[in-house]
């Protein structure tokens, strides 16, 4: 994907079985490496906004939050979370946040204390 954008300057169309998990995953790993603006605090909580809640990410049923489905949980966030981390990692200098503020996100998801990480879809929020 990086490549056909980066390189190739062409357009992509990423979208999984279902078009949640793995192309939201996709989705903001790209825009986090092409576009520095996402590794900025601001800049990446608008990712998780963007291509994550707003997309229609299924937090209840991943997260097994509430009312969620046990038969539905993954750790996509999760993964997405790690993947940010290995590169904050790898490259401290380019990003604006760090280990810490990936936690209390993480921590976050999974408190139920903030209706952006609740529900299924942007109705159940």
């Amino acid at each position: 994907v990086l490549q056909a954008i980066a390189v190739e300057s062409a357009s992509v169309l990423v979208h999984c079985s279902d078009g949640w998990d793995r192309t939201s995953q996709v989705c903001s790993l790209g825009a986090l490496l092409l576009d520095s603006y996402y590794r900025t605090i601001k800049g990446f909580m608008v990712l998780i906004e963007k291509d994550w809640i707003s997309f229609g990410h299924k937090f209840s049923d991943r997260c097994c939050q509430l009312d969620g489905d046990p038969k539905e949980i993954s750790p996509v966030f999760t993964q997405f979370l790690e993947s940010v981390w290995n590169l904050t990692e790898q490259f401290p200098q380019a990003f604006e946040y760090n280990e810490a503020f990936l936690l209390q996100i993480h921590e976050h998801v999974h408190s139920c204390q903030f209706g952006n990480f609740l529900g299924n879809c942007q109705k159940e929020r």
